[in-house]
């Protein structure tokens, strides 16, 4: 069972700006429509970039006994490129993102329907985070339908952070919007210092497993 494949997507999950944008969509006209198709542009991309991938790598028979050599050597490469990422992030001072943030907002105010869904579908093309969960589950010897359900299961984690906001937004709106907006701003702080963590948890956790795969 590809179970390495849940805290690879919960760390996908982490997506303030994503949570941001959800919450403006649901400060404007008719906004349980627009959040609902912004999600189902997040859904549409990750369902489908998620299939490619995985049944691509079924394919390439990464999860058959005699591709054990290249399914843990990509699990090394993996983790060193995850360790990586976990100390450039942390040395490197953040950006502002000042100018990217006011043109995604104010096309999530003027657009429509269809702006809501390409925002949703821009936004969640695949992290490097996703696209590891992906290589776990394609690697992992499953059949069709076990394939479809994992995958399925990783796009509902790495969406957690939206789709469950949606339904509270959608079912109890006074409730939720200053819940959410709290945590929206929590996670805007503290994002960069979870990312460090689990990015460099995971990293030593895949080249582990990829040594002793290659061993």
């Amino acid at each position: 069972m590809p179970v390495q494949a849940i805290p690879l997507a919960l760390t996908a999950s982490l997506y303030p700006f994503g949570l941001a944008v959800l919450l403006l969509l649901a400060e404007a006209e008719r906004y349980k429509g627009r959040v609902t198709v912004f999600l189902a542009g997040a859904v549409i991309c990750t369902l489908a970039v998620g299939f490619v991938i995985v049944f691509a790598l079924h394919g390439a028979g990464l999860g058959q006994q005699g591709q054990q050599t290249p399914r843990y050597g990509l699990r090394l490469a993996i983790g060193v490129a995850f360790v990586a990422g976990a100390v450039i992030l942390a040395r490197r001072p953040p950006k502002p993102k000042k100018q990217k943030e006011s043109r995604l907002t104010r096309a999530a105010r003027q657009g429509g329907l269809i702006a809501a869904l390409i925002a949703g579908i821009v936004l969640y093309l695949p992290s490097p985070t996703y696209l590891s969960a992906l290589q776990v589950v394609g690697s992992s010897k499953l059949s069709t339908a076990g394939t479809v359900t994992w995958v399925v299961l990783v796009v509902a984690i790495t969406l957690i952070t939206i789709w469950l906001p949606t339904l509270v937004i959608v079912l109890a709106p006074g409730w939720s919007k200053p819940k959410l907006a709290a945590l929206n701003s929590w996670l805007s702080r503290n994002s960069r210092t979870l990312m460090v963590v689990v990015l460099a948890v995971l990293g030593v956790w895949e080249i582990i497993d990829g040594i002793i795969g290659l061993a």
